[in-house]
């Protein structure tokens, strides 16, 4: 009989491969439709996925490049819109096929957009692998100078998704984030599918690190340039560390949230990958947090698909904005891969 160790990690690797054969028809089916793709709608300057299938669609065309409405030359803000807008991909995405909803949606808003991807090694398309320190301080904190300084602009807006949640806050607790007299450089941060905590992989995240197979596996990764994999893991030093409510060193301010900074932390309760979800939240006065079944009961959005749901752009936009609310939509957004249902019960 094998053991409940080697019986848990092939149990865990058989739902990878199967969501990852479940990808690959996707990627698929979207380069057999990628000439169909849909206009944009009337009234539009760029098309709006519809959902993850089509945004995967639209982003097979350059994996390399920038989402759609993201990253255009000479973006002036707007006056209803003076910060630009700056997108974040989660663990293993890119800026291509992750912020392909949220790029083109905001651009329609009239926002100037931006997106990077961050954390790859040279050459691949897989973004947020890398040491998330160093992603945040060597990469992110620049791409925010230069925004600033392509737009005039004295302020940004943040938006990432899972580990693209974590990553910036980084920076804004260590690094060079304000001015000198104070004033953040961010005016509003935004956690879509939030990994506030990490993963926790259904309670099992401390058990799993005692099996020695597992914490092996998370040592070769890490040695081989995966420092994200053992980071976006609930209870890793990083985590701690970024969410500790007493003083660090080299710290710009102590606890959860910058002085200044509006926040919001939207999460679903049909995320398949942070379990449970309430580990995006964050206790803190300055933050809003909420589900996106708190605006649309009938939401089944999941930790992939949550970024093309009209519900959470709708909740953004009224979060960027909160002097012009619209009445968010309410549609039943269906998971990328079967969802975990974690509605109350009862």
């Amino acid at each position: 009989m094998e053991s409940l160790e080697l019986g848990q990690l092939r149990r865990g690797a058989r739902r990878v491969q199967s969501r990852s054969v479940l990808l690959v028809a996707v990627f698929a089916l979207a380069l057999v439709g990628a000439s169909c793709a849909p206009a944009p709608e009337p009234g539009q300057k760029y098309r709006v996925p519809a959902d993850f299938a089509e945004g995967i669609l639209a982003a097979s065309q350059d994996l390399y490049g920038s989402p759609a409405g993201a990253n255009v030359p000479n973006c002036v803000p707007s006056d209803q819109h003076p910060r630009p807008v700056i997108l974040l991909h989660g663990f293993a995405g890119n800026m291509a096929d992750n912020m392909n909803g949220l790029s083109p949606f905001l651009a329609n808003e009239g926002y100037c957009v931006y997106a990077l991807t961050y954390g790859a090694t040279p050459g691949s398309i897989f973004g947020g692998t890398n040491d998330i320190r160093r992603s945040s301080l060597d990469e992110f904190g620049p791409f925010v100078d230069k925004v600033l300084a392509e737009t005039g602009a004295t302020q940004v807006d943040i938006i990432g998704h899972s580990e693209g949640s974590m990553m910036p806050r980084w920076w804004m607790r260590f690094g060079p984030s304000a001015y000198a007299d104070g004033t953040p450089k961010v005016a509003t941060m935004i956690g879509v599918g939030p990994a506030t905590y990490g993963a926790d992989l259904g309670g099992q995240a401390a058990e799993l690190r005692t099996i020695p197979l597992f914490a092996g596996i998370i040592d070769t990764l890490v040695q081989n340039g995966c420092g994200a994999c053992e980071q976006v893991l609930a209870g890793s030093s990083f985590i701690n560390e970024l969410n500790s409510p007493e003083p660090q060193p080299g710290e710009n301010f102590t606890g959860l949230a910058q002085p200044g900074v509006r926040y919001m932390m939207l999460a679903t309760q049909w995320d398949n990958f942070l379990v449970p979800y309430q580990f995006g939240f964050i206790d803190h006065p300055a933050v809003q947090n909420l589900t996106v079944q708190d605006v649309c009961p009938i939401d089944e959005a999941d930790h992939l698909s949550i970024v093309f749901d009209p519900v959470a752009f709708d909740v953004i936009a009224n979060f960027l904005d909160p002097a012009n609310p619209r009445t968010p939509r309410c549609v039943a957004t269906q998971p990328v891969f079967a969802a975990t249902d974690q509605r109350p019960k009862g």
